[in-house]
């Protein structure tokens, strides 16, 4: 049974107006009816914001880059960060480029992929700027990464390779024919380049020089938090720590110890990386998501604490958050290469909770 019936199935349960059911109720319809459990997509999660996503949406539909390139500068100069801790601007960007950033799972759509640089290139050649340039550039490292393929190097093919590099060197070229380092767009787009050039000095001083222009994006630090650590550029875990604490002290007017947090949270997201791996304190990192849950009460953010309870091994904290306030399930939060990835292992987390719960009961 697929996890969208589970809900499907109980609530024609609940509806059926006493009817017994035929058989009994799954381990996760159970968890769903005693903890009155629902689902929301991510980008379905701030309400408000549904009509903001719709034109984006509809703007790439129609390749209206100009359309996207305006609402994005509007979110810039607006400083709003939305209800997920996330500014604005950031999510204008992922809702118009989410039909390009949705991957192909196999080599064989790599093609199908590479055809959607086309209105990116139409957009550069129509309006060549810092903006555009940035915007075409990513999307060219994007392609590439599809090109090459996920598999280990020594199992990409020549000619793979070949293009990886050939849209590799476009996008550089493209970035520096239109170089404004005071643009963000830019300034973005040339740190992220800087991790292919494997140099963790580098990497760091264009990372510093793209903060500086919004402190406030945990987008950019979460994706820093994930380049510096040991298995790829950075040299130990210290250099996680470091950061997640200097960017908690960066930020604590507006989200108080949540960027520790959140660049600790980053740690799910890498498969075989346990707590004992890093110098994380699990104390702050709770700390930093009651910061940011009395901030910004989107959903994503509860998810976002449940799975990190999860990955520090707390489940007595993950027990207490689904008994008074866990409701809401996020899958795209969770770790997984697929949606049915992603919820089982958002339900085998929370079933775990339940049972924690179940244990504590008298008799």
């Amino acid at each position: 049974m697929g996890f969208k019936d589970i809900f499907a199935r109980f609530r024609s349960r609940i509806s059926g107006a006493g009817a017994a059911p035929a058989t009994p109720l799954s381990p996760e319809e159970q968890l769903v009816r005693d903890y009155d459990l629902y689902l929301v997509d991510l980008h379905d999660e701030m309400p408000s914001l549904i009509p903001q996503r719709d034109a984006m949406r509809t703007a790439w539909l129609k390749g209206d880059f100009e359309a996207y390139h305006q609402a994005f500068e509007a979110a810039r100069a607006s400083g709003v960060i939305a209800d997920n801790g996330k500014p604005l601007y950031s999510l204008v960007k992922d809702w118009f480029l989410e039909p390009f950033m949705a991957l192909p799972d196999d080599e064989a759509a790599a093609p199908e992929h590479e055809d959607m640089l086309k209105p990116f290139r139409d957009f550069f050649h129509r309006s060549p700027s810092a903006f555009s340039a940035a915007t075409y550039a990513d999307a060219l490292r994007v392609t590439a990464f599809v090109r090459r393929g996920t598999g280990w190097g020594r199992d990409v093919r020549a000619d793979q390779w070949q293009g990886y590099e050939e849209l590799l060197k476009e996008a550089d070229d493209v970035l520096d024919g239109h170089a404004d380092p005071e643009n963000f767009s830019w300034r973005i787009s040339d740190y992220r380049r800087s991790a292919n050039e494997g140099d963790f000095e580098t990497f760091k001083a264009r990372f510093e020089r793209a903060w500086l222009l919004d402190r406030y994006n945990i987008d950019l630090c979460r994706s820093h938090a994930r380049m510096i650590m040991p298995r790829w550029l950075g040299r130990d875990a210290q250099d996680l720590e470091d950061f997640a604490r200097r960017a908690a002290e960066r930020t604590k007017d507006r989200f108080g110890l949540g960027f520790y947090a959140l660049i600790q949270q980053a740690n799910t997201d890498v498969g075989d990386h346990e707590l004992a791996d890093t110098l994380c304190d699990p104390d702050l990192v709770k700390r930093g998501f009651e910061d940011l849950l009395a901030r910004f009460p989107a959903p994503s953010v509860m998810n976002l604490y449940a799975d990190t309870l999860e990955w520090m091994g707390d489940t007595e904290a993950l027990a207490d958050l689904l008994e008074t306030r866990f409701r809401v399930m996020v899958p795209q939060i969770w770790y997984g290469e697929t949606r049915s990835d992603q919820m089982s292992y958002l339900f085998a987390t929370l079933l775990e909770a339940a049972e924690v719960l179940e244990g504590r009961k008298p008799g």
